[in-house]
């Protein structure tokens, strides 16, 4: 989820909203495309798809990945959308329609109410609240299940925040502090874990989308904090941080089935990139997802007759078709470069079956499955959402500065690689073109220290041209002003 501060802080949570009703209109016997309008039905939260694996993430297929908390004494459990997008943590504390609890700090005998109002927006969506402190337990996490006193916001009222039967009440941001709010005034969940159990400053998600035993309406992950990285390939590549606000990382090009979509690399970076858990989709700025769009329709149609409607790549309808067809041919493989370094970089590959969704609410049949398009328009840059993500453990090195990716063994199929390019790869980082509030105030504090010494500078001056007058008319000298042409 991307938090927008200025929408320079701005962070993603992808809430895609289904309008009643639902038409369906069949255009072959193999494919259907129907509009994704009505609500999604209540789903039971998902079992683990095996015993094995200690999988502590779950969710529904666009509305993100949540773990379960507890909060207070005595505790009260809610879940909360696991979001590297954003650095506080908030919990619903009053009821609203899109929930079916919320927490009641009157009933908490450890939670204080630190009386500070807190505001915090994102580029879909924004809630506002109180700034408290309470006790705090995630029981499924193998760290930080000592329950400890936490900065917390209890949300009082929201705006597009919520989804409705995704489950999770609240939001625990992965990013770093700079990015919480207030600022100064508080210590992310993370960082008082991380410091309190003394870990690495580290953690790992690797998301893995739907399971084959619960079907594509819930998805399953696990978060691990500090250096392990659970049952993540030690054959790993790695990308720097380039700033420590959110996990800002730079794209020099884009590919559909090997060939590049032709723009200048900055304008994938304006006005940043990020990796987000919290959001869904892979969104990239205006101009860069018209020239991706036009390629993959360009690409993807050529086998398909009837095409898909426009409705399809605008993201407003599903289409379906079975398991087994081989339209999934048709869509191309999309690669992401990231740059390690000025004439370096690294690439993620990942098939239709990452960037294509299980849609929420379909018709889907034991013959049909229906998806949605995982690839959205942004007015604040790109943004790597879990349909990138899902397939890969991404560790966040935060004492590193560095992000590394390895194939997961659970998900879709990724395909990680490592690249050299000649060109000078840091014609693609983007500098936002306004002076800093330190730099301007420099400039402010010189203009004034100027200003006041201009009297003492004329006073020099005259008394410097005094002197020499005085030693001309001793030595009989007559004193000239030179004109223009010294004459």
């Amino acid at each position: 989820m991307m938090h927008s501060c200025g929408d320079s802080l701005g962070m993603a949570l992808h809430v895609h909203w289904w309008l009643l009703g639902c038409h369906v209109v069949s255009f072959i016997a193999c494919i259907t495309i129907h509009s994704t309008s009505t609500l999604p039905p209540d789903l039971p939260t998902p079992s683990p798809p095996s015993s094995a694996h200690s999988w502590n993430l779950f969710g529904r297929p666009g509305d993100g990945y949540y773990t379960s908390v507890e909060v207070g004494t005595p505790s009260q459990k809610f879940n909360v959308l696991v979001d590297t997008g954003s650095s506080n943590f908030a919990i619903a504390a009053v009821m609203q329609k899109e929930l079916d609890s919320y927490f009641e700090a009157k009933n908490s005998s450890s939670f204080v109410d630190l009386e500070k109002e807190v505001e915090v927006g994102y580029t879909q969506g924004s809630w506002s609240g109180r700034l408290g402190k309470d006790v705090v337990l995630f029981p499924a996490l193998q760290a930080g299940t000592t329950p400890y006193l936490m900065d917390l916001v209890l949300i009082t009222s929201s705006h597009n925040f919520y989804v409705n039967n995704s489950q999770w009440q609240g939001i625990v941001g992965l990013a770093f502090p700079v990015l919480a709010k207030p600022q100064g005034a508080v210590q992310p969940w993370i960082d008082e874990v991380i410091l309190r159990d003394n870990l690495t400053n580290a953690f790992t998600l690797e998301l893995c989308g739907p399971s084959r035993e619960a079907g594509p309406s819930s998805h399953y992950g696990r978060l691990t904090l500090g250096s392990g990285s659970g049952s993540c390939s030690p054959v790993a590549v790695s990308c720097p941080i380039r700033r420590k606000w959110f996990y800002e990382v730079v794209v020099t090009a884009l590919s559909l089935q090997g060939k590049e979509v032709s723009i200048p690399c900055i304008k994938f970076n304006t006005d940043k990139t990020i990796v987000d858990s919290g959001t869904s989709n892979l969104r990239l700025p205006p101009e860069v997802f018209k020239a991706v769009m036009k390629e993959l329709k360009l690409q993807a149609s050529g086998g398909m007759n009837p095409p898909l409607p426009e409705g399809f790549w605008s993201g407003n309808e599903e289409a379906c078709w079975p398991e087994s067809s081989k339209l999934w041919m048709n869509f191309p493989n999309l690669t992401i470069h990231l740059a390690t370094g000025n004439h370096s970089a690294i690439t993620i590959t990942v098939g239709p079956r990452s960037y294509l969704r299980p849609a929420p609410d379909s018709v889907s049949t034991s013959l049909l499955d229906c998806w949605v398009l995982g690839i959205e328009e942004s007015q604040t840059g790109t943004v790597l959402g879990a349909v990138i993500l899902e397939g890969l453990c991404v560790t966040f090195d935060r004492a590193q500065g560095v992000i590394t990716f390895s194939e997961s063994t659970c998900g879709p199929l990724v395909t990680l690689s490592e690249t050299h390019n000649t060109e000078d790869m840091s014609v693609c980082m983007y500098t936002p073109k306004r002076v800093g509030a330190l730099t301007l105030a420099s400039y402010i504090m010189g203009g004034l220290l100027g200003f006041l010494s201009l009297p003492l500078v004329l006073a020099a001056l005259r008394w410097a041209w005094n002197t020499a007058h005085k030693l001309r008319l001793n030595q009989g000298i007559p004193f000239t002003i030179l004109d223009e042409n010294n004459t």
